[in-house]
């Protein structure tokens, strides 16, 4: 009887952990996109404002896009290289 009662005890545990494990594996993902997505809207933000500003249409917005799109996958690279 109490080895039984031991033995769910245990396989509740292993449940919770492999859930939590789950969890923090989309909490990571969902970082990792956040950094992409943000810095690359930060970017077209920018660029966009400076050429109002200036009246020169596409080239500030194409600067700072490749300057986000630069900034996300470099952000990418140091969230990577921290997990190994």
């Amino acid at each position: 009887m109490k080895d039984d009662f031991s033995r769910r005890i245990d396989e509740k545990q292993k449940k919770k952990e492999k859930i939590h494990n789950n969890k923090q594996g989309y909490n990571l993902g969902i970082k990792i996109s956040m950094d992409l997505v943000s810095s690359v809207i930060a970017g077209v933000l920018i660029g966009l404002g400076v050429d109002k500003i200036f009246s020169t249409k596409p080239i500030f917005f194409i600067i700072f896009l490749l300057l986000g799109i630069i900034t996300g996958f470099y952000s990418l690279y140091k969230s990577i290289k921290k997990l190994g």
